[in-house]
């Protein structure tokens, strides 16, 4: 996407891939888990009955509350561990080679064209051209928008609090597989973005630890995108007696980019001020950073390491420092490292939501697991890579794989990896190796199409590490969760990364059971537009 015009038409698109199919008669759960009491016609964003368990609200007054359910079962009488292993790359991938059925194979490039390769999300500087850049040039790192510009009239955003202690950083990363192959393109591309210097957090032990927190914002977020309406963009449309979004409103006009406010507040500002160092950039293909291409996940994982490298060595890395200095090469080497002498000494949470939380994902394989280049034909990664990596914070969450998903994605999944080298959503593998990660945060709502929920129980049930599973009465976007709910998962996240650092027990945080409980431990709020107007 160039510019605004074109939203239309990626709105229409983004609706159908929001979409979670699911066979209407169940199972909507494994025979492990209590069945629904019920089914509740579900508002936004799905606008569809929706199992449902009855919860006991703190007032006393009991509902029927929806969840995602599943959307494929083991056939009957399989052995083996279904969810993994027939959704590795390598079981996908064979799946989609011996499809023969052309009108199954129509539907698979239908479904793969909802989420366009190559494309670009480049809302940033089209209502305000401060700020606007060109994303493929050597730029002047002043041009891009500070925390303080947001603190300004009319968006009064409290990130502006931040301004004294962000740097604007530039990295420079090579070109991905697609851009390289069916493109023509060769060379290296710019990510750009903030990192934020932290004051330490505590150590458990009555000191203080310098640590990062890596922020990964979802599909179309651009860090530095204008969000000045907070009105959400949808609205009930009584001849369809559905929620549909609404692109005339002020929740469009008004923004480059709908939700940055929240996500600059909720999870860069949130970390800032618990002490966390913060670094954050464009994902490739977004915003202010280079690449022609927005949706290959395992590469925007790779460059996370790649962004840490150059902060120890300053190969390829530039800072503009809050006082207005321009740091590069030799000179900006290890000026934000948090006094630590190499990359893989400094603590490190790795967060991401949505798009944000595949590339988390991704990149806490190649740390722990090994490497996953599905997308190149062979994977040339044979060990882990040893960085100092904590814990995952995962929101808005896809980890357990396709099989949580409905079963056209796993040939649209593998159709990318082969056919354009492009490689999205997450395999089984990081379902099979999830105990190998050394902490995880799941942060969810209870109707979020991202996966099944029971498939968000299962990678919490493998992890073996500090873990916690919060959820909250909502769908995909925390956007349209509502206040409660939003202060309840920033304040349960960063209690978590706290833990996290002090060695501290998970005993005040989420652990539920079974998926009764998943639903139950949600906080009495219902997001907007979850529940259908009165239409009497």
């Amino acid at each position: 996407m160039n510019d605004k015009k074109n939203e239309l038409d990626w709105i229409e698109g983004m609706m159908r891939v929001s979409q979670f199919h699911f066979p209407e008669s169940g199972p909507f759960v494994s025979n492990t888990e209590d069945e629904p009491d019920g089914m509740v016609d579900l508002g936004w964003d799905q606008n569809k009955p929706f199992p449902a368990y009855r919860v006991t609200n703190p007032d006393g007054s009991s509902e029927l509350v929806p969840f995602t359910p599943l959307a494929q079962t083991p056939p009957e009488g399989y052995l083996g561990d279904f969810y993994v292993d027939e959704f590795t790359d390598a079981a996908i991938k064979r799946r989609w080679k011996s499809l023969r059925d052309r009108a199954a194979m129509a539907q698979v490039f239908s479904a793969r064209d909802d989420i366009a390769v190559p494309h670009q999300f480049r809302a940033t500087g089209t209502l305000d051209p401060h700020g606007r850049i060109n994303p493929e040039g050597d730029i002047d790192l002043g041009q891009i928008r500070s925390p303080s510009y947001f603190g300004q009239a009319p968006y009064n955003e409290p990130i502006a609090q931040a301004d004294h202690a962000t740097s604007v950083v530039e990295f420079t990363v090579p070109r991905e597989p697609h851009e390289t192959q069916h493109m023509g393109l060769s060379g290296s591309i710019k990510l750009r973005g903030w990192h934020l210097h932290g004051r330490g957090v505590p150590d458990g032990k009555g000191g203080t630890v310098r640590a990062l927190v890596v922020v990964n914002a979802g599909r179309t977020m651009e860090t530095t995108a204008i969000q000045q309406s907070s009105e959400p963009p949808i609205y009930w449309e009584s001849s369809r007696e559905k929620w549909v979004i609404n692109p005339t409103g002020v929740g469009f006009a008004q923004n480059e980019c709908w939700g940055l406010t929240g996500w600059r507040t909720n999870h860069i500002l949130a970390y800032w001020q618990a002490g966390f160092d913060v670094l954050t950039f464009d994902k490739r293909g977004h915003g202010i950073s280079g690449g022609q291409n927005d949706s290959n996940t395992n590469e925007q994982a790779q460059d996370i390491f790649r962004a840490l490298d150059a902060l120890e060595t300053g190969s390829g890395l530039r800072i503009l420092t809050p006082q207005g200095d321009l740091l590069e090469g030799d000179g900006a080497a290890g000026r934000l490292l948090g006094g630590y002498d190499r990359a893989k000494d400094v603590p490190v949470i790795i967060t991401g939501a949505s798009q944000g939380c595949m590339i988390t994902s991704w990149a806490m394989h190649k740390n722990f697991v090994g490497g996953c280049d599905f997308e190149r034909g062979e994977v040339t990664q044979a060990d882990p890579l040893g960085y100092n990596i904590r814990a995952a914070i995962l929101f808005a969450p896809f980890p357990s794989g396709l099989g949580y998903r409905a079963s056209i994605d796993s040939l649209v999944e593998a159709s990318r990896r082969l056919d354009l080298n492009v490689q999205m959503f997450l395999s089984s593998e990081i379902l099979a190796t999830i105990d190998r990660w050394p902490g995880v945060f799941i942060g969810r709502g209870l109707w979020d199409y991202s996966e099944s929920l029971e498939g968000s129980l299962e990678i919490y049930r493998r992890a073996k590490g500090p873990k916690a599973f919060v959820t909250v009465r909502g769908p995909h976007s925390e956007n349209e969760w509502g206040p409660e709910s939003t202060a309840y998962m920033r304040d349960h996240m960063v209690k978590f990364a706290l833990n996290i650092l002090s060695d501290q027990a998970m005993t005040d945080l989420p652990q539920p059971a079974s998926l009764r409980e998943a639903v139950e431990n949600a906080p009495p709020y219902w997001s907007y537009g979850a529940q259908l107007p009165d239409k009497r």
